[in-house]
């Protein structure tokens, strides 16, 4: 029974031998608390999205310009569509007079920037503790299938046995279900990161088109 649990465990993904389950979930082991496949970029850089006027983007007088936080509502959230967003954009520009068009589109900048940095950090931080809590679960279901596997190793049952056996069966299949649902979850969450990079970058590019330097 023992050789079966070991079987069972390594189909769900949970290692190769028991007790290995905390580091098999692990999509990168140089970051043990990473369950995805893409690369953890735990921050992103001015450098790599803006090529405008020099920015602050911490602290900046952007958070004290309401018409800019109400327009970050806008385009950092995902229920808000692209082109929508892009259209926000343009409204807001076409409002500023040109002598500081592009002062304001740097400081819209700025705000967009941070605001989905910290989005994405959030999301980062969300993922490891999301991995630290499957790790538990899996610690479970293996405890469950110890249990499971010493009850079908004994031979004449009574009813109470045939009980227990049954209640330990349903707890290990539950334990597993809950373990094996929450796992396919990963790969989708995985992607919110880099939506919201990829969304950063197309609305730096419409602010940036919209600015004559």
């Amino acid at each position: 029974m023992r050789t079966t649990l070991k079987r069972t465990l390594i189909v769900l993904g949970f290692g190769a031998v028991l007790g290995a389950v905390g580091p098999a979930l692990a999509a990168d082991k140089t970051n043990p608390d990473w369950p995805c496949v893409q690369k953890k970029i735990e921050s992103l850089s001015v450098g790599q999205t803006w090529d405008g006027p020099p920015v602050e983007t911490e602290k900046a007088p952007w958070a004290d310009d309401d018409k800019i936080k109400d327009l970050l509502q806008v385009l950092t959230s995902r229920k808000v569509l692209l082109p929508d967003a892009e259209a926000a954009i343009k409204k807001f520009a076409d409002a500023q007079p040109a002598a500081v068009r592009d002062a304001k589109l740097t400081l819209l900048f700025a705000g967009l920037f941070e605001t989905s940095n910290s989005q994405r950090k959030t999301v980062i931080g969300g993922l490891e503790k999301y991995l630290r809590s499957q790790r538990g679960r899996a610690q479970v279901v293996e405890q469950k299938g110890v249990e499971l596997d010493q009850l079908k190793e004994k031979t004449g049952l009574d009813e109470a046995g045939e009980m227990a056996l049954a209640k330990a069966q349903e707890a290990f299949d539950w334990e597993t279900r809950i373990f094996q649902e929450r796992q396919q979850n990963i790969p989708v969450a995985c992607e919110i990161p880099v939506i919201i990079e990829q969304r950063l970058f197309d609305l730096v590019k419409t602010i940036r088109s919209l600015m004559s330097k």
